[in-house]
């Protein structure tokens, strides 16, 4: 059963257009800080600033107690794990 969302579900702050939005611009901000020696802690620090500074919450911190706000990978190695 694929949902269609209406007009009102879609238009709007705190609505389904407007989270996307978010999570792009959050996804930018963590792409700017991508370069030869960063960390992945530094990494984490951008996103969750962010995320706060956009009132947004990253899904991943405290998910099954997961203490960061991304999960990142080194090298392009495809896993999850602790920045």
């Amino acid at each position: 059963n694929i949902r269609v969302y209406g007009v009102d579900e879609l238009e709007g702050e705190c609505n389904l257009r407007y989270a996307t939005r978010m999570g792009r611009e959050v996804l930018d901000a963590g792409g700017k800080a991508l370069r030869v020696g960063v960390t992945t802690d530094e990494i984490d620090r951008v996103i969750h600033e962010a995320s706060m500074e956009r009132e947004c919450y990253p899904s991943p911190l405290n998910y099954y107690n997961f203490p960061k706000s991304v999960c990142t990978s080194v090298n392009e190695v495809i896993c999850h794990g602790i920045p």
